[in-house]
């Protein structure tokens, strides 16, 4: 046979040839974790999120990975109990001006509280709860 004569590969040969080596060389199954682990984190740069996690040997990669999601859950946690502490603390501001107003003085013990005449607040020395919380 000769080889002037020899069957030229098409484009479609090729890329079939193409995805064949990928896949005989793990290289399409090292791409698609790099790819699922992007896709697990949205990191703010990809580009190099792909670049650090292309690795022949990314065993590591995954325990990374995991630590990444447990901070990434951790980050909104915090970010709820901050509300939360925030709205704890108003609440207990709220309860604490109110039952002060709604404090009726002492008859018996009227040089311990001062009363204001014509307003139903007691003057009081102690500080609001938001200001003893840190």
């Amino acid at each position: 046979m000769n080889h002037s004569n020899s069957i030229k590969l098409t484009p479609e040969d090729d890329y079939v040839s193409f995805m064949v080596y990928l896949r005989t060389n793990n290289v399409w199954k090292t791409v698609n974790d790099v790819f699922r682990m992007l896709n697990e984190t949205r990191s703010d740069d990809p580009i190099e999120f792909f670049r650090a996690n292309v690795k022949i040997d990314n065993s590591d990669n995954r325990t990374i990975e995991e630590i990444h999601l447990k901070i990434a859950e951790a980050e909104k946690n915090l970010k709820i109990l901050r509300y939360d502490k925030i709205m704890l603390t108003a609440n207990l501001d709220l309860l604490d001006k109110t039952i002060r107003v709604n404090r009726k003085p002492n008859l018996g013990v009227r040089s311990t509280i001062d009363h204001a005449e014509n307003d139903n607040e007691t003057i009081s020395e102690t500080l609001p709860h938001s200001e003893h919380v840190l």
